[in-house]
């Protein structure tokens, strides 16, 4: 093994080939950090500081502040307070310790877990013809989930898309909602159950707050994914108590890196939760180790929503590849 050599700390900025719009607001562009750690033998691990409004506390200048001291540090106590930081540190490192042995992450993590990964592509459309031809594109390609974003705009909007790509893509494709908090609780059981005869795997987030998620969670006919309303270990411990959510979803970007991430899923495992493994919508750093993670916790089924390097104009890292709506771990 060799002895660790030193860092490099770069920021970039991801633009996205359309808009990706949330309840959040709308994403053109935003700034990462990627860190870069060696050893004498010219290994290098990389990992991704990727905050995002909505999902983190902490911004960009915070988080590459936190990862620059933590370096700094003769004798750093402990990982950064912050969990993009984190996550970004603790990947490098990992990935390090796999590239030392020659290893795929993956493989270093669980030597037993899969190569290859079922993937769930986000639809990120501006009109309801755009989304039908994405979603028709992805079929073809082999995918058989998707993902659409709702309560951004009426209902009426939604339903109309929803409704368009039930119909266009056939029913044996699952289809999953995230409404990233954008209704009450109200309208979530009235929205949900029109939506529900269209046939949805789940959807995320349908309002906003752990309690507000249990009411929704109670009584409504669609099952209920919890996502930033649980954003750290303590969260997750409460969405679980209350019964906010039938699936949770696990982003180790936000969460705080794999270590965490590992905490968190054996929490929802434990209490007998589905867990799906997705992006920050990071660029292929920060994706390639929630895939090898997926794959090392055997997190397959719902398939992990990690197709979404390609909706960046310029990635900095190398993205995986995607075959037959599957993503190669290499």
């Amino acid at each position: 093994m060799g002895e660790f050599k030193g860092v490099e700390i770069t920021r970039h900025t991801l633009h996205y080939r359309a808009p990706i719009t949330t309840a959040h607001g709308q994403l053109h562009q935003r700034p990462v950090v990627v860190v870069a750690v060696s050893d004498d033998q010219g290994n290098i691990g990389f990992g991704e500081a990727a905050p995002l409004t909505g999902f983190t506390a902490e911004n960009i200048n915070e988080s590459e502040a936190a990862i620059r001291q933590w370096f700094a540090d003769e004798q750093p106590e402990g990982p950064p307070n912050l969990p993009t930081a984190r996550a970004a540190i603790d990947g490098a490192f990992l990935d390090l310790q796999a590239r030392q042995r020659g290893l795929a992450l993956h493989r270093h993590l669980n030597p037993e877990s899969p190569d290859r990964l079922p993937l769930a592509a986000l639809l990120a459309g501006r009109s309801t013809e755009d989304l039908v031809c994405q979603a028709l594109e992805r079929k073809a390609e082999g995918f058989t989930t998707l993902k659409i974003k709702v309560a951004a705009a009426s209902f009426s909007f939604d339903f109309e898309r929803v409704a368009a790509v039930r119909s266009a893509t056939g029913k044996d494709m699952a289809l999953r909602l995230d409404a990233n908090g954008g209704w009450s609780t109200t309208e979530a059981l009235h929205n949900i159950e029109k939506l529900a005869p269209l046939g949805i795997e789940f959807i995320e987030e349908p309002t906003a707050g752990l309690e507000a998620l249990a009411t929704v969670c109670r009584e409504a006919i669609v099952p209920v994914a919890v996502d930033e309303s649980a954003g750290c270990l303590s969260d997750l411990r409460r969405a679980i108590d209350l019964g906010a959510g039938d699936f949770f979803v696990v982003k180790p970007s936000s969460l705080g890196g794999l270590v965490v991430a590992g905490e968190a899923v054996t929490l929802a495992t434990t209490a007998g939760q589905k867990v799906i493994i997705t992006s920050l919508l990071e660029s292929s750093y920060g994706i390639r180790l929630a895939a090898h993670f997926a794959a090392a916790h055997g997190l397959t089924n719902p398939a992990p929503g990690l197709a979404t390097a390609e909706l960046l104009t310029h990635d900095p890292g190398s993205p995986l590849t995607i075959s037959d709506g599957h993503l190669l771990l290499t």
